[in-house]
Parts: C-alpha cells; sequence; structure tokens
C-alpha cells in the first residue's frame, strides 16, 4: 500500500477521500459569541484572502497550488466540524511558512501534513471508499479490528463510563450501542472513522503554542522572568480535567474516590512538562477551547454522541505527540511514565492517528537556499520523501518504507534509527500494536 501526494489527487479525481460528517456539525453554534470572535478576527486584518496572497509571494507557483486548494477543501470541512479554524487559519499558515525556512535542523510544514495525515487515516481504515483496499492484519481490516477492542469494554471502560457520564442515553436506545451486535459494529465503525478523520485534520495545531514556550524556555537560561508552566497547567486541569482529553494522564481512568491525595501534585508536574515539551496537550486544549468559546450552552442540550466525536478527537490530538513524556529524557532507559504508553487494547484511536502521522513524511517541502553573495538570494523548495510505502509482511510484521531522494537518505536514515527505537521498540515503544495482531512494527529507508 503506497501513499503520496500524487494518490491522494489520483484519488480525489476518483471521488474518494470525501470528509465523513455522519455526526456534524457537532454543536450548536452560538451566533452571538461566533460574531464576537469574527469581529476580532477583523481587527487584525489578517482575512484568509490576503494570507493566501502573501504565502503565494513567498513559495511560488508549485508550492502553493499544492496548499491552497488543500486548505480550501479543509475550510470546507472545517465550517461543520471546527468553524473557528478560519479565524486561526492565517496565522498557521504564517507559522507554518516560518517553520519552513528556518535554519534550526527540523524543519517541518503542517499546511500540506495535517490534510494528508488525514487521507491516511481514511485509506488505511476505508480505502477512501474503496472498502478492498484498506489495511488488513491477518485477514481483517483495521478498522473492524479497532471497533472490536472498543466494543470488548475492557481496556475502553473509561469510554463507556465518560458516555454514560454524558447522559448518552438520550441517543435512542443507547444500550443497543453498547454491546456487541451489528448495529453497534456498523455504529462505532461510523464513529470512528470520524472522530480519527477529524483528529488527523487538526492534529499539529499546537505547535505555534509550543513555540512560544520554547521562547519561554531561552529567555528564562537568559534570567528573564517567564510566567510558571506550572501555574498554567494548575489552570488547564481545573478547567479541563474533567474532560476525556485527560483520561490518559490519568491512566486511561476516570479518577474516583480511590485516587491517592498525592496524585493532584503528580498530575499537575506531568501537564507541565508536557506543557513545556510537547504540542500535544497546547493543540487539544486549544482545539477544545475554540469549540467551547462558540459553542450554544447551556440553553441548547448538549448532543452527547456529537459532542463526543470533539472530546475523542482532542484526546487523539494530545495523544499523537506525547512520546517525549512517556519516554523522560532518555529513550534508552526504562521510560519515565509507562502508563502514557499507547496500547491498541486501550486507545486504538490514537493509535491509528499516530501511526497516520508517522506514515506521513512525503511532500513535506524543506527549503534550499543559494546567493549569488551580494543582493540576491534564491529559494527553492523541494520534499526530500516522495512517498511512503506500508507492507504486511508474512511473519506478523508491518513495514513502512520511506522513499527519499540520494540527498536526503543520509538524514532520514538517522531519523528513523532513533523513531524505531522510540515508536516501535517491541518491549518500551510508545505505540503497541501487539493486540492486533501486529508482532513488529519497523521503519526503513529506500
Amino acid at each position: 500500500m503506497d501513499f503520496s501526494f500524487g494518490d491522494y489527487q489520483k484519488g480525489l479525481q476518483r471521488g474518494f477521500y470525501k470528509p465523513p460528517i455522519n455526526f456534524s456539525p457537532y454543536m450548536s453554534i452560538n451566533i452571538a459569541e461566533y460574531k464576537a470572535l469574527e469581529e476580532e478576527h477583523q481587527k487584525k486584518n489578517h482575512d484568509i484572502d490576503d494570507c493566501f496572497k502573501e504565502l503565494y509571494k513567498r513559495v511560488g507557483w508549485d508550492y502553493y497550488w499544492k496548499v491552497y486548494p488543500i486548505q480550501n477543501r479543509t475550510l470546507n470541512y472545517a465550517q461543520m466540524s471546527f468553524p473557528a479554524y478560519k479565524f486561526i487559519l492565517p496565522e498557521v499558515l504564517t507559522d507554518d511558512w516560518l517553520a519552513i525556512v528556518d535554519w534550526h535542523k527540523f524543519q517541518r510544514d503542517h499546511a500540506l501534513h495535517q490534510p494528508l495525515t488525514a487521507y491516511i487515516v481514511l485509506k488505511i481504515l476505508t480505502g477512501g471508499s474503496d472498502t478492498r483496499n484498506t489495511l488488513k492484519i491477518n485477514g481483517e481490516t483495521l478498522l473492524d479490528l479497532c471497533v472490536k477492542k472498543i466494543l470488548e469494554w475492557d481496556g475502553t471502560a473509561y469510554i463507556l463510563k465518560y458516555l454514560q457520564s454524558t447522559y448518552v442515553e438520550g441517543f435512542g436506545n443507547a444500550n443497543v450501542l453498547f454491546e456487541n451486535n451489528p448495529i453497534a459494529r456498523e455504529f462505532w465503525k461510523i464513529l470512528f472513522v470520524e472522530a480519527a478523520y477529524l483528529a488527523a485534520v487538526f492534529h499539529d495545531m499546537g505547535y505555534p503554542w509550543q513555540y512560544i514556550n520554547v521562547l519561554n524556555s531561552k529567555l528564562a537560561h537568559a534570567g528573564y522572568p517567564v510566567d510558571s508552566p506550572t501555574s498554567d497547567a494548575e489552570k488547564i486541569i481545573n478547567v479541563f480535567g474533567e474532560r476525556l482529553l485527560f483520561c490518559p494522564l490519568n491512566g486511561y481512568r476516570l479518577l474516583d474516590r480511590n485516587t491517592p491525595s498525592t496524585w493532584q501534585n503528580k498530575l499537575v508536574g506531568l501537564a507541565a512538562k508536557a506543557l513545556r515539551e510537547t504540542h500535544g496537550l497546547l493543540g487539544a486544549v486549544g482545539f477544545l477551547y475554540l469549540n467551547d468559546v462558540i459553542r450554544d450552552f447551556p440553553t441548547i442540550k448538549v448532543r452527547a454522541i456529537r459532542q463526543f466525536c470533539v472530546e475523542w478527537a482532542a484526546m487523539a490530538i494530545m495523544m499523537h505527540d506525547m512520546s517525549k513524556l512517556y519516554w523522560g529524557n532518555n529513550i534508552d532507559a526504562a521510560p519515565e511514565n509507562s502508563h502514557l504508553r499507547l496500547n491498541f487494547d486501550t486507545d486504538p484511536l490514537s493509535c491509528v492517528v499516530t501511526l497516520a502521522d508517522i506514515i506521513e513524511d512525503f511532500e513535506r517541502p524543506s527549503v534550499n537556499f543559494s546567493s549569488d553573495g551580494n543582493t540576491t538570494a534564491t529559494v527553492k523548495y523541494d520534499s526530500p520523501c516522495k512517498y511512503t510505502r506500508v507492507e504486511w509482511e508474512n511473519d506478523a510484521t508491518l513495514k513502512l518504507s520511506y522513499k527519499v531522494t540520494d540527498n536526503a537518505r543520509v538524514k532520514k536514515e538517522s531519523f528513523v534509527k532513533e523513531d524505531n527505537r522510540k515508536y516501535f521498540d517491541m518491549q518500551h515503544g510508545y505505540i503497541d500494536f501487539s493486540p492486533c495482531g501486529i508482532g513488529k512494527i519497523y521503519m526503513d529507508v529506500f
């Protein structure tokens, strides 16, 4: 199974990869709050048309005509799924361009990367629209295996308890949805694909906030006073601590009266470190907040299943980038926070979104600069990785192979060596797919 920008475009021409919108819109919008947010956005004089014009000046024809259509599709999708996205898109594209032309070692785009990660999610789960071409493990589709684990309600018991706490019985005969029957399996397939797609499209929106935290850490070393991330963590826990988002930090459980009195301090420490060192928690909180700020509440009754899509996606947005918190400072030692490991038994959604994020390394531009030594500098955008191949091998191995240009091979091989240990080490890797029958996952370069 190959994944590439060209394959994505061919699929679109055939009517594939349409955003799943069975449950959207996910909430009722408070028109007054939405207008207030829109007015604040207009005051900044950064409208979307101007944003794309400025992007075109900086990147030229080829890259622009990759970004513009794909972000237009994302904007159309966001109208029903994440309405506030239009207000942050100009800054997202600006920060994205700055990240691409940055001279640090890790240049990264997200304007293409996030929608292409969503394309991968659809292809491995549904084939895009052709169920014959989904990812299969030992003859079973990955989507079927995900739903099977959910409906066992063993490692996923926290999902059941969370839904029950939101009065989901308002959704018809809710008990039918919690039993392993044909209706429930079909329902959870649809819901899983929708939540996975929603998470994938917006999974990296925390990067601008992470940049601010990185800058703060540099200023702190210089003796410049910055706000304490611990106090920020306390505020976030006070506001979002009872949402599904915090279940993984609590060991994939809802806290109860048996929670140790010392846990709150440990949780604040974990959240503070996540705010400093990852973009996952920042992105998830931003995603939830920008939905909450325009949501009509309490005058409109919350539609539990639809809101659950948002909550579940936010959890996957957070968990796709928690490997650093899981490992701590040394990936050659035992993990510092083993309860954060992504296990297919417990969190198949985050496993799938994180795997798609790892697969999507193609069409991510890097920039080459050259100068005539006087007044002219030439900028060339290129994508070192051309496509990714995913192969299921007979010895229960999933192989991820990256086709890269010759001059990018050495650099990519160094990343792959570390990532194989970080994500897929059979004993301690951040992601454990073994409960679905995958004995080993490894990355390679060709």
